[in-house]
């Protein structure tokens, strides 16, 4: 029950983070598209810090929500066989997912110069990163566990 709980609170710490990063993406981007004024940064602060808490408040509360109800069930056959069809499906979809995350976050920072080389190739390979770091983690998370 324990480590049901430490889960449960960790899933729920990562879907905040999660949630509070995706709030300010998709709310950066909708001030960039809707022209939104930015006098003195209000609406800046704004989504710093009422939307974006807001928003990782409500991820973090579904997250955790979802997360207890799946993780008490007992259904051996919930889980993909090892090398199935689903597990290559949900790993395919992982790293398209990772892709897009890359490509997203290059758009984000067009035309930007950068101080130092690294920083710029992480962003020149942010949707190879992406992609391999998000397949590898749905691998690695839908194995089967071994006896």
């Amino acid at each position: 029950m324990a480590s049901r709980m430490l889960k449960t609170v960790l899933v729920a710490l990562a879907a905040l983070v999660v949630g509070y990063l995706a709030a300010l993406g998709v709310g950066l981007v909708a001030f960039d598209v809707f022209e939104v004024s930015q006098r003195e940064g209000a609406a800046a602060m704004g989504l710093a810090f009422v939307i974006g808490p807001a928003a990782a408040m409500a991820c973090a509360l579904a997250a955790s929500i979802w997360y207890w109800i799946v993780s008490g069930r007992r259904n051996p056959q919930i889980r993909a066989p090892r090398g199935s069809v689903a597990r290559l499906a949900w790993t395919a979809a992982a790293a398209f997912g990772g892709w897009l995350a890359g490509l997203f976050l290059q758009w984000m920072l067009e035309g930007r110069s950068y101080e130092t080389f690294i920083v710029a190739l992480a962003v020149s390979l942010a949707p190879w990163l992406g992609a391999l770091g998000l397949a590898a983690a749905t691998w690695i998370l839908l194995r089967r566990r071994e006896s």
